[in-house]
């Protein structure tokens, strides 16, 4: 190993244990962000390739280019089919057996179709001795021996089967020439401008990822073009410092042309790849592109046309080149392996980076969006006229004054009209259905005057007026309001009064007998009717003495009353406040839930991102190579 390889070598050794320790910090921190764990594992995985001397080509360029044509050549076997249709669907991974072993085929199947990313890059990671074959999750592996019946039915398919198949990949051994020597691995791509073919493939973009050589094939009758500038782009975006390598495929057809002009038209068409590949800034030379004719060496290899010299010509055309490349391969594999696994980790710390920008500013749109909801029903929190609502209640005295008096007056206009007189019993009653009547008439005048049926109906107005302004606020949230409870709450009915109690009629009708043949009359009319007015002025006082009846006591009746009355209106009054609070809290926490179902673990992630982003450039690992 060179100076050059060295310092290199401890560069990517340095990044490598500091993306490790990242990993190995933040992984199960970052378990709800499953798309930057993937990113840091990729990071971690590119990082990882310095430490294996594998090498990989990969083969890439336009259908009908001649690329499985050289792959075939290259491997010094029949592994890639070659037909006027489209042949290569998917990649197949070439590479050289080991002594004693034999040549052979292996299916890698999908057993989880959406995986396949995952799954081709750890397929990947163990042909690089990265991971360990066992530890392949949802994959299966069949081997079969190398044979042209084999390739057509493993290999080839139909085009439209290979569309549902769940083939990864196929890896197949064979003698392999010059350039398959030490650990090159050969990958044939499919083509990426074919009917089935798809650029945008993301397992054909994760192959590209790894190579540490690229083999262009172009064609005089497939050149360069739109797509083939597509793929290069896409190429650069995750590893823009691989060396590009170009073949270009003589199609000699045009024989009434002079050599001279034939050799210009292939010299220009090369030429033109050349500077196109190279404006796109990859890494490659004129001493890089080769002309060969892939047709007359397949040819010459067959010894179909033997005794043209034309044909043995080329094949040795064809031998020189690969021993350039062979030479240019194995002399600087390991300062070009290195280089590219540097690069690779740099380009995918970046798309670390890029991602965890990406997911922090998402966040912060989900942080707008929260704090919005928040903004937007904070107001509906003040005090309300709901909470605001006067419980206080009064009774209007001088009506109930009236009241009495205008059944005291009733009562003894009736009296008046009497004739006859009572004896203790018959007073005593008529009395107690007096108060019973003041009491019946008291109670009809409070309700009336109280309004408790009305104050009912305000609180659940107002109750329906708040949850309105509620809907509006989700509304003006683009969601839907839950459905609020519209059961009335019902003030219970008020007391009757009670006057009773508070006379002493014991001591009010005195007894009298009853005597008709004695001449004792019992109680007369005079009697009830005082008895009439001593109760009344019992219960109403007097305005002219300015005394104060028992109905405007303190230990009256009236009071007490409306101190309970008070503590029901004030107890609905909370029902109704508690009620539309949970349905304040209910609505808003369903919309800021649908944004962020978690805030504390959200906001802990999110912090944890910002960790790592700074941990990473603080640790430099982005410049250290």
């Amino acid at each position: 190993m060179t100076k050059e390889e060295k310092i290199l070598h401890n560069q990517c050794e340095i990044v490598a244990q500091g993306i490790a320790q990242l990993s190995a910090t933040y992984t199960d921190n970052l378990a709800s962000c499953p798309g930057i764990i993937h990113q840091l594992h990729k990071a971690e995985n590119r990082s990882m390739e310095y430490l294996n001397g594998t090498f990989i080509v990969i083969v890439v360029g336009p259908v009908k280019s001649g690329k499985s044509t050289l792959v075939n050549l290259i491997a010094g076997a029949y592994v890639s089919p070659t037909h006027f249709l489209e042949c290569t669907v998917r990649p197949s991974i070439i590479s050289q057996k080991k002594d004693g072993s034999e040549c052979s085929i292996s299916v890698y199947t999908s057993e989880q179709p959406a995986n396949r990313v995952e799954q081709i890059d750890a397929i990947i990671d163990c042909i690089r001795g990265i991971e360990q074959e066992s530890n392949l999750s949802g994959i299966t592996k069949a081997i079969y021996p190398l044979t042209p019946e084999n390739i057509k039915d493993k290999v080839e398919l139909d085009l439209k089967s290979s569309l549902i198949s769940d083939t990864l990949v196929t890896s197949i051994t064979t003698p392999g020439g010059i350039l398959m020597k030490e650990d090159v691995f050969i990958v044939d791509m499919p083509g990426f401008d074919g009917e089935y073919a798809n650029i945008d493939d993301p397992v054909y973009d994760a192959i590209a990822q790894r190579a540490d050589l690229i083999i262009f094939v172009q064609s005089s009758n497939s050149a360069i073009s739109k797509v083939s500038e597509q793929f290069l782009r896409k190429l650069s975006d995750n590893n823009k410092d691989v060396p590009v390598c170009l073949i270009h495929n003589v199609f000699d057809s045009a024989h009434w042309r002079s050599s001279e002009v034939r050799q210009t038209v292939i010299d220009d068409q090369k030429q033109f790849a050349l500077r196109e590949i190279k404006r796109l800034g990859f890494n490659i030379s004129e001493n890089q592109c080769f002309s060969l004719n892939l047709g007359k060496v397949e040819d010459a290899r067959h010894a179909a046309y033997a005794d043209l010299s034309d044909l043995q010509a080329e094949a040795q055309h064809f031998d020189d080149t690969e021993a350039i490349l062979h030479e240019r391969v194995i002399n600087h594999r390991d300062f070009m392996r290195l280089s590219a696994c540097a690069s690779r980790t740099q380009q995918q710390l970046g798309k670390l980076i890029d991602a965890i920008d990406q997911e922090l500013a998402q966040r912060q749109l989900l942080l707008s969006r929260y704090a919005l909801v928040q903004q937007k029903f904070e107001p509906l929190r003040k005090p309300t006229a709901l909470a605001e609502y006067d419980c206080q209640v009064t009774a209007d005295f001088s009506t109930i004054k009236q009241v009495i008096v205008q059944m005291r007056n009733i009562k003894r206009d009736f009296v008046l009209n009497e004739h006859y007189h009572r004896s203790d019993s018959e007073a005593r009653a008529s009395i107690e259905k007096f108060i019973a009547e003041c009491e019946t008439q008291v109670s009809a005048s409070l309700r009336s005057s109280l309004s408790l049926s009305k104050k009912e109906s305000e609180l659940f107005l107002l109750y329906k007026e708040q949850t309105g302004k509620v809907r509006e606020a989700v509304a003006a949230c683009m969601a839907v309001p839950l459905d609020d409870d519209n059961t009335r709450l019902e003030l219970a009915d008020l007391p009757s009064v009670s006057l009773l109690p508070s006379i002493d009629l014991d001591l009010l009708i005195s007894h009298k007998f009853k005597l008709p043949l004695f001449n004792v009359l019992g109680h007369t009319s005079r009697d009830l009717i005082s008895y009439l007015n001593a109760i009344t002025h019992h219960f109403v006082g007097d305005d002219d003495e300015g005394t104060t009846g028992y109905i405007e006591t303190e230990g009256g009746p009236i009071k007490p009353l409306l101190a309970h009355v008070r503590e029901a209106i004030a107890d609905i009054t909370k029902k109704y406040a508690k009620r539309y609070t949970q349905y304040l809290n209910d609505n808003e926490r369903a919309i800021l839930t649908s944004i962020i179902p978690d805030k504390e673990t959200f906001d802990l992630t999110t912090a944890t991102l910002e960790r790592l982003k700074a941990d990473i450039n603080d640790s430099h690992l982005i410049t250290a190579s």
